[in-house]
């Protein structure tokens, strides 16, 4: 069965979905907010692709963002604002309902694949990282910059920056690093760059793709191949940098980094690093730092129920708000984060956020 909708520029609807010639197409249509998720946007996708699960004329499905400039720059940090200043109860729904429809994605039966255009950021990721091909461009910024406006990297990321390196999870969770494409690839956080100006033809050719699941993805990564897609990330910015990373982002504590990052200090690289992440919450760095340690030894199911608990203690203990405030609503870049980097010790952690320590 084929679904049609209005044309993405003239639909004001924030999700698409449709079906052409048994693909499901999922289009975040927020383009003004950088495609950024918000509650309807998740149960509608969740609502689609369990319909889609079932559909049997339905054989794979893509995930795009509508504008070019961004698939998916994160979560509706607006409206989170709102939610914790009015005490709103969709706060709780929000993170509940995103993170099931995350965990979801891992499991999903069908061939999901994640066009991950531009900027993708937090919630993007999350939409994204369990994805069967995670497909990504030239254009592609990708980041986990929470603590920036105090608060954690989530939506999974406790499981899917941690499968690989857990240094690399930390460096990434800790400083925000906006990563490019062969960055993406050498992080294991995509799988193939397709130059840009194949996605028309790759979508177009998906079309015309038969078979069940296996054969489904066999064909799929022979088309990307054929299109001039590589998994090569010999270019790659964090690849060059990968002993300072290890050897920096190994220590177990805050203090000891920012210790580490100083001894490093006529290094560029350093120099940027510990430059970054003064700006953002001590707080949530170490609450960040816990959890990415805590993440390595569980599975997908155990890091997705922390990273929810995690939200209802933020709710009242952590710097979420004002790390908004100072970003997006008086845009005076000035946070008065509650901690410094000396004060945010393990035993302080402990005592604020219990659960990240109880596994």
């Amino acid at each position: 069965m084929n679904t049609t909708t209005t044309p993405a520029t003239h639909n004001p609807r924030p999700l698409l979905a449709e079906i052409r010639n048994g693909v499901g197409y999922l289009t975040l249509n927020r383009p003004a907010a950088l495609n950024t998720i918000n509650i309807s946007m998740v149960r509608d996708m969740h609502a689609a692709l369990t319909q889609w699960e079932q559909n049997s004329s339905v054989k794979a499905v893509v995930v795009t963002g509508h504008g070019g400039k961004a698939f998916c720059a994160g979560g509706d940090v607006r409206r989170v604002h709102e939610c914790i200043t009015q005490g709103l109860q969709e706060y709780h729904e929000f993170f509940k309902e995103e993170f099931s429809l995350n965990e979801y994605i891992y499991t999903y039966p069908k061939p999901y694949i994640a066009m991950m255009n531009g900027i993708v950021m937090g919630g993007g990721m999350g939409i994204s990282q369990g994805a069967a091909f995670r497909i990504v461009n030239e254009t592609t910024r990708i980041a986990m910059p929470e603590t920036a406006i105090g608060y954690f990297p989530d939506v999974g990321a406790s499981y899917f920056l941690t499968r690989d390196n857990t240094s690399i999870a930390k460096y990434l969770g800790l400083s925000g690093k906006n990563l490019n494409h062969k960055d993406a690839l050498f992080c294991k956080l995509a799988d193939w760059t397709l130059p840009q100006e194949q996605w028309t033809t790759f979508l177009s050719r998906l079309e015309s793709i038969d078979g069940d699941s296996i054969a489904m993805k066999h064909s799929i990564q022979a088309l990307l191949t054929e299109l001039g897609g590589s998994k090569d990330f010999e270019s790659s910015v964090i690849n060059d940098q990968i002993s300072l990373i290890e050897e920096i982002f190994s220590e177990s504590t805050l203090q000891a980094i920012f210790q580490a990052l100083e001894k490093k200090s006529d290094h560029p690289w350093a120099q940027e690093t510990k430059s970054n992440m003064m700006r953002n919450s001590p707080l949530a760095m170490a609450a960040t730092l816990q959890l990415l340690t805590q993440g390595e030894k569980l599975n997908l199911s155990d890091c997705f129920s922390i990273e929810l608990e995690l939200t209802k203690h933020w709710l009242t203990k952590g710097e979420f708000a004002e790390g908004v405030r100072a970003a997006l609503i008086d845009k005076d870049k000035n946070p008065k984060w509650k901690y410094s980097i000396l004060d945010v010790v393990p035993s302080l952690i402990n005592e604020q956020f219990p659960v990240l320590f109880s596994n």
